[in-house]
């Protein structure tokens, strides 16, 4: 079998949600069937030995344009790509980040969540007019439809009126294994992963964290770890206003090395996102046994279940007063923490997907 994967989220270095996804499965996926062939899908030119996808039955194609706005999505998704799927005389096409090509041939998709159908003002606008369009054209395409957790998978039957057999779950697991140990960084602070977008509501968690600064008691910092996808004039106003601005550090985007010094040393790692449909810092987080407070909502009630603090989404008092609380007792928090990240790994995040190849 001729297998083809949109692989345009591989970017070496620059590594976010759908390319963790997409290269961790694959490395579970094409060692698998060593009988099949896995042609990846680009759209652009990247260093494809820093993947360390080092398989004989693999092969890298660069596809133009480079996708990286609505209008050449569309042409890469409905013209460049099936011109290449027909040359290459697939059997299957798959595509990670739940965007269809338009052709006749056998698709499967992973759709992560919906958050552009229910909150559209989250991405630009015309983001989400397209994804609305054709993820939904996707996930009706589509064969098999793959999410990142039962939350999500009833939220696709709930909205797309899929039907519950054609979804299965394959997890989200951390983009590599994170480990507790000591930390470069000294002093106590709190930490944000992710990237700076409405959805990820980090002015709850500035405002929360201001509010504690005002306690004199409290000394410490919050560490900020991530880059804007886009202009948040929401954010600046909040980021403008806050008292105690000289204790949040913009740490910019780092590297999992970084990233794992930065979890191991902090109080807790802090996810005030208004919805996620996993939300993979959660778990680097818990397996370097750092406590999690995150919102009570979506996925992440269904990932940090009873092992982290969840706490109202927009609630500014008691998003303090979680962090107060984090403070006295993060021992305790840190062990649960320990216990919950080891329920998550690409082996068996993988393994329906596998199964589901198999027939």
């Amino acid at each position: 079998m001729k297998i083809a994967v949109n692989a345009r989220w591989l970017l070496p270095g620059k590594l976010e949600g759908t390319g963790v996804y997409t290269l961790r499965m694959l490395e579970q996926v094409i060692p698998a069937f060593p009988q099949h062939e896995f042609y990846l899908l680009l759209d652009r030119q990247v260093d494809t030995d820093r993947l360390g996808l080092d398989f004989p039955n693999l092969s890298y194609h660069v596809v133009s344009p480079p996708a990286r706005h609505p209008w050449l999505w569309a042409m890469w998704n409905d013209w460049a790509v099936p011109q290449k799927l027909k040359r290459l005389n697939v059997d299957l096409y798959w595509s990670p980040d739940g965007l269809p090509a338009k052709t006749d041939i056998k698709q499967w998709v992973t759709i992560h969540d919906l958050n552009f159908e229910h909150h559209p003002q989250w991405v630009p606008a015309t983001v989400a007019k397209y994804y609305s369009k054709n993820i939904k054209r996707g996930a009706e395409v589509a064969d098999k439809v793959f999410t990142v957790s039962h939350w999500s998978k009833n939220d696709l039957i709930a909205t797309y009126r899929l039907p519950e057999d054609k979804i299965s779950v394959t997890y989200n697991a951390p983009q590599r294994i994170f480990e507790s140990g000591p930390s470069i960084y000294v002093g106590q602070y709190f930490c944000f992963v992710g990237a700076l977008t409405p959805r990820k509501n980090l002015k709850t968690l500035l405002l929360a964290f201001d509010k504690w600064c005002s306690n004199e008691e409290n000394f410490g910092l919050l560490r900020i770890a991530g880059e804007p996808h886009f202009s948040d004039p929401e954010l600046k106003s909040v980021v403008d206003g806050l008292k105690h601005p000289g204790r949040v550090e913009w740490m910019g985007r780092l590297n999992p090395k970084e990233l794992e010094m930065l979890y191991r040393g902090a109080i807790a790692y802090c996810m005030p996102s208004a919805m996620e449909g996993f939300g993979i810092p959660l778990v680097e987080a818990m397996q370097c046994g750092t406590p999690v407070i995150a919102s009570d909502n979506s996925a992440i009630t269904e990932v940090v279940a009873d092992k982290g603090l969840l706490v109202p989404t927009y609630d500014v008092d008691a998003w303090a007063a979680a962090l107060e609380r984090m403070q006295q007792e993060r021992e305790h928090w840190s062990a649960l923490a320990l216990e919950r990240g080891k329920d998550f790994d690409w082996a068996s995040s993988a393994q329906p997907w596998i199964d589901a190849l198999k027939g």
